[in-house]
């Protein structure tokens, strides 16, 4: 009213207008575009809902804009541009699925439980943030996940080398790919993550070779600079071996070239395409001839340094060092390499 005694005081012409006389609406959190979503829902029963997926597309793209800025570039690439791509190959596979159960039921039978499960996850996550927004009523995908049990991990997931095949490795490389050996080296004096090696400039290197700055990753996928995985960086200290790697690479560096270990080319190294064509070939020859007990891929190299330098620094310094959690370290690396000798009884 007081609004408008100030137009009446002002103006004639605004005081008979009649639009000033409809009581004022509340203004609705959900937008003209997603009010025909929210009416959809909202008269439907939980469960029993129609959840067809072309409806719940639209809501995933504005859950995955609306996680953007809080995900690291790579994941939004890879793994949210991956799950719409699902959404719509179910949609276009089985049109007819009508409810939450329906959905889950088909993509276990078409994909692995460990993929449906994590649909059902990413579903249940873009639920809830419409109910928050206003969009829904009910998130007909809360529990569906916990109805599929996530496969434990292999008995080699957080294996390591000895020391031994380590140097073995190493030795092979030297003989058969010497070009690709300042890698390896790298990979297992430092237990960096291969992404975060393929993104160390030197810029990130001290001019005496004496630290190297972890706190960037480029995944080779997507190609994107980005903060390493867990958004951890470490000064990492240069003992007399990896510094007398690095001033060998820095000898040789094209200064043109600002990776600190490029690929053949000077560009960023590929190390998934270094995996499939050097790494297994160099291992499994190891393994076939007895001296490497089994495969394991690159990334192991990491388990390997966290494996062996706990036998020499406390578990905080290489939770430190290996940009991970202490709680981390211990769940899965402590004890790893104990040598237990069992006595005669």
């Amino acid at each position: 009213m007081a609004i408008q005694q100030q137009f009446n005081s002002n103006s004639t012409a605004i005081q008979q207008t009649p639009l000033l006389n409809r009581p004022i609406q509340p203004i609705s959190r959900v937008s003209a575009i997603q009010q025909p979503i929210q009416q959809q829902f909202n008269t439907m029963p939980p469960r029993r809902r129609p959840a067809g997926l072309r409806p719940w597309l639209k809501l995933w793209f504005q859950y995955s804009e609306f996680r953007r800025p809080q995900v690291s570039p790579s994941t939004y690439q890879r793994d949210y541009r991956k799950f719409e791509a699902r959404l719509r190959a179910v949609k276009k596979a089985a049109p007819t699925l009508n409810t939450a159960t329906e959905i889950l039921n088909w993509m276990n039978s078409h994909y692995s439980s460990e993929t449906t499960r994590r649909t059902m996850q990413q579903l249940n996550a873009c639920g809830k943030w419409a109910v928050d927004q206003g969009l829904v009523r009910e998130n007909p995908w809360a529990g569906l996940q916990t109805q599929i049990r996530k496969p434990p991990p292999g008995r080699d997931a957080w294996a390591a080398f000895t020391a031994a095949e380590r140097d073995l490795i190493i030795t092979q490389f030297e003989a058969d790919h010497p070009h690709l050996l300042p890698w390896v080296k790298f990979q297992f004096f430092t237990g960096a993550r291969p992404e975060e090696t393929a993104a160390l400039t030197w810029g990130n290197v001290a001019q005496d070779n004496s630290w190297v700055l972890f706190n960037q990753a480029r995944p080779v996928d997507t190609g994107i600079i980005q903060r390493t995985k867990n958004y951890r960086e470490t000064r990492f200290p240069c003992n007399p071996r990896l510094a007398q790697l690095i001033a060998s690479q820095r000898q040789t560096a094209d200064p043109s070239v600002p990776w600190v270990l490029p690929g053949l080319r000077g560009g960023p190294f590929d190390y998934k395409n270094f995996q499939e064509r050097y790494w297994k070939p160099v291992v499994n020859q190891l393994v076939a001839q007895g001296l490497v007990a089994c495969y394991l891929s690159q990334y192991h190299t990491r388990h390997t340094w966290i494996t062996l330098a706990l036998d020499h620094l406390p578990p905080q310094d290489v939770a430190y060092l290996a940009r991970t959690s202490v709680d981390v370290i211990y769940k899965h690396y402590v004890g790893r390499n104990r040598k237990i000798e069992i006595p005669e009884f």
